[in-house]
């Protein structure tokens, strides 16, 4: 599942966290990152393991899940598609991956290294401004649903 390069800022205006920006903006986030390609049943980030990047749906599905305990097993969170950002918490907060994400089908993903995305960050001000109210957003949103999910499965407070 190649992506062809006419389509290489496409999918970032399907992204929410990139919503409003120009396309040389989003020219500029595409050469921040690599495409990764993982087939079905991969895991693209494990629960724990060391974070740092950013991680963007370009094509196929995957699933976000969490284990109550080491040894418990692995609790359905949610599905990303298309234009999904994953990762991004451990971008700014220097900690693990604090879910896994697992392929369902074969899938091509942009990966920006944290430090490459900061960097831009701090040299784009307005642009900054625009990707962290839409960050702020969707963390806000998917506390909201993480918390819910939580009180359904059991999980304690």
């Amino acid at each position: 599942m190649a992506v062809k390069k006419d389509q290489k800022t496409n999918f970032l205006k399907d992204v929410s966290l990139f919503d409003g920006l120009e396309d040389k903006v989003l020219a500029r986030i595409f050469k921040l990152g690599k495409v990764k390609n993982f087939s079905k049943g991969e895991v693209i980030i494990r629960e724990g393991g060391e974070g740092g990047n950013l991680h963007i749906m370009i094509e196929g599905t995957a699933e976000v899940s969490l284990k109550k305990a080491a040894n418990d097993r692995s609790r359905y969170l949610a599905d990303l598609a298309r234009g999904s950002v994953f990762g991004e918490m451990s971008v700014f907060d220097d900690a693990p991956y604090s879910a896994t994400v697992k392929a369902r089908e074969d899938c091509s993903v942009h990966v920006i290294k944290g430090e490459d995305f900061k960097k831009f960050l701090q040299k784009n001000p307005e642009d900054a401004y625009e990707i962290f109210s839409a960050l702020i957003k969707q963390t806000s949103s998917r506390l909201r649903h993480t918390n819910l999910a939580f009180s359904l499965l059991g999980f304690d407070s």
